[in-house]
């Protein structure tokens, strides 16, 4: 039977905000999400929304129970989960709504859902990722790469040779990154990682004839977004 206290759903200027029961077992907490989401599934029309989880820490594992609960039970799309404790958190905010707007005039570059292990994505012009690139999945752009999540598999930005391609992520351990003829790959073997990571957003790029990462701030990463091949990285 639902506890009508256990999850409250809130909503705010991007997405909607879960407030979760922190004692209750998680089990018991999943149901009551989906007859929660169920129980207002035509208030949400198809809509697209980041979400946001208060109340209670969840692993990885359990947030994507979490969101299949809640799309399983509501006609509405989780494009992506904003951590509410950063401070810096506008930039996600930004970079969610800079997708939306563009995504309604640039169809054909973006993908939204998260890249499993085996999985290629190839693309002629930059990409924007609305998810997780896994342990063992690709990404190979002739423009630039913006991982909107956690990049573990491996990307390769400027695949026609341009240098001044760059990728970025909010969250970036890649097991291989290549721009142009530049490569670095990573000192984790492991074709599975279920580590839990802060959101960093970094990006990487070729300076004086190396890959460079640095880290970006909120309004350096959302305006990657609009950023083409052409003009490269200050």
């Amino acid at each position: 039977m639902n506890n009508r206290n256990s999850v409250i759903i809130k909503s705010n200027a991007y997405g909607l905000i879960l407030i979760l029961d922190p004692d209750m077992p998680f089990e018991q907490l999943l149901q009551d999400v989906g007859e929660k989401f169920r129980e207002a599934a035509r208030f949400f029309k198809n809509a697209r929304m980041a979400l946001t989880f208060r109340g209670r820490v969840l692993t990885r594992a359990q947030e994507r129970q979490m969101v299949y609960a809640i799309t399983a039970n509501a006609p509405l799309e989780i494009i992506c989960l904003v951590d509410e404790q950063k401070e810096e958190e506008e930039y996600y905010k930004e970079a969610v709504i800079r997708t939306l707007e563009a995504d309604e005039e640039n169809d054909g570059q973006f993908y939204r859902g998260t890249l499993s292990n085996g999985q290629v994505l190839e693309m002629e012009k930059s990409v924007i990722i609305l998810g997780d690139v896994n342990p063992g999945a690709q990404v190979i752009s002739k423009g630039n790469i913006v991982v909107l999540g956690c990049c573990m598999g491996s990307v390769y930005a400027g695949a026609s040779g341009n240098n001044r391609c760059f990728a970025a992520a909010l969250i970036m351990k890649p097991r291989q990154v290549r721009i142009a003829d530049k490569t670095a790959r990573s000192a984790i073997t492991k074709k599975t990682d279920t580590g839990e990571y802060e959101i960093d957003p970094k990006i990487i790029y070729i300076k004086e004839e190396h890959l460079k990462m640095e880290s970006l701030s909120g309004s350096s990463f959302s305006d990657l977004i609009n950023t083409s091949p052409d003009e490269g990285i200050e």
